[in-house]
């Protein structure tokens, strides 16, 4: 997916969850937004020329990603959970979007051996990526406005 796709579906994810649990409040609006502004992180792999879909895309890496996300935050003074709450949700959302394309990667690496992808649609198809982004937004105007937040 790319960067539209990614954002919409981390937004959908999130506030879906949200809505469907109850969950309220300032952390997770935050959570929500900010989760889905870093959804493409995991891709800083195509700009820094490692292999796309490795190092950087396994739930290992999204945990130590999102302790140094937890630390950021909290030395900036806005709370720990903020930052690893928002980074790991990001990461775990970016690989379940891309498990749903046909490029095959290992999401457990180093402890499960074998590539995966459901195959169900090439990542740079437009009309998905676009789809994935209205639903997302969509999905998030139905949580605030369900919960009372003001826009």
């Amino acid at each position: 997916m790319n960067w539209r796709g990614h954002l919409g579906f981390n937004m959908f994810i999130t506030s879906s969850i949200a809505y469907f649990l109850g969950f309220t409040g300032s952390l997770v609006n935050q959570v929500i937004i900010i989760s889905s502004v870093l959804s493409s992180i995991p891709d800083i792999d195509l700009r820094i020329e490692l292999s796309h879909r490795g190092l950087t895309h396994n739930v290992f890496f999204s945990f130590f990603a999102s302790l140094l996300g937890g630390y950021v935050t909290n030395v900036l003074g806005l709370g720990y959970t903020l930052g690893f709450a928002s980074v790991l949700t990001a990461f775990l959302t970016h690989l379940v979007a891309d498990l749903l394309t046909y490029m095959p990667f290992n999401p457990l690496y180093p402890l499960v051996e074998g590539k995966y992808s459901l195959k169900l649609f090439k990542s740079d198809n437009a009309l998905v990526n676009n789809l994935m982004l209205v639903l997302g937004v969509f999905t998030y105007y139905v949580y605030i406005r369900s919960y009372g937040f003001s826009i």
